[in-house]
């Protein structure tokens, strides 16, 4: 019975020395990964509040790129009861992926992804759209002859069906054929355009009953992120669904 009862008193016992740690415990809140490609350094910024550095701390980093892992460090304890930055040497090359888990030493972690980018592609695509061209009278998309622009950047009647909405995008990263492309009405999504390897563009059809003048407006988001926009001022008038 005197044994039983040391059991139990070593087990309450120990649950009280575990409950403090248990209470305040949790993965890390943010992390921030930012990537140098002409130092070759890649910073982590982590987000981890504990009581104490050595008692609740990220104890491990495990670092990947394009899903093969290169790098793992263990760790004791971490610097800060808050925010700090760990940095890692990694040779990446411009589309890389770089994956950072980090791990919290009672439970959970934490995943972010960046992709390696050149400072000098940060510019967002070139955008022109094409179809309709500015200044024209347009019939079912097709340009016949030029317009005062009075009421509107170009007229459209009859919708884009013979020759839809064609627009022209450049990018220095990615293909034209890669970016995704947007095309809104007032700024709703008319749909997303289409790329023609012939023509070289990206197409898509704007038809269906109404009047008045209407912002065609167009995106082309590349796979950094940049986002390039055109837009122009079209009075359409179409009565064919």
């Amino acid at each position: 019975m005197k044994k039983r009862t040391n059991i139990i008193v070593i087990l309450m016992l120990l649950i009280t020395l575990l409950l403090p740690s248990m209470a305040f415990a949790h993965p890390p809140q943010d992390m921030v990964l930012e990537y140098d490609i002409d130092t070759e350094i890649l910073s982590v910024t982590i987000t981890h509040n504990s009581p104490g550095p050595t008692v609740h701390y990220v104890n491990k980093i495990e670092i990947k790129q394009n899903d093969n892992l290169i790098i793992t460090e263990e760790y004791d304890s971490q610097p800060t009861t808050s925010e700090y930055t760990y940095t890692y040497d990694v040779q990446a090359e411009v589309g890389d992926e770089l994956t950072v888990i980090a791990y919290c030493n009672i439970q959970g972690s934490i995943t972010r992804s960046i992709t390696v980018r050149n400072p000098s592609q940060d510019e967002p695509p070139v955008v022109e759209i094409v179809n309709p061209t500015e200044g024209y009278f347009h019939f079912s998309g097709i340009r016949l002859f030029p317009s005062s622009g009075i009421i509107a950047d170009t007229l459209g009647f009859g919708g884009f069906r013979l020759q839809p909405l064609k627009i022209y995008t450049e990018d220095d990263f990615d293909d034209s054929s890669d970016l995704i492309v947007t095309v809104l009405i007032d700024e709703e999504q008319l749909g997303t355009a289409s790329y023609n390897d012939d023509a070289e563009v990206h197409e898509i059809k704007w038809t269906g009953p109404n009047l008045g003048t209407f912002t065609l407006s167009v995106t082309a988001e590349d796979s950094l992120g940049n986002i390039g926009r055109d837009e122009m001022q079209v009075w359409y008038f179409c009565f064919i669904p």
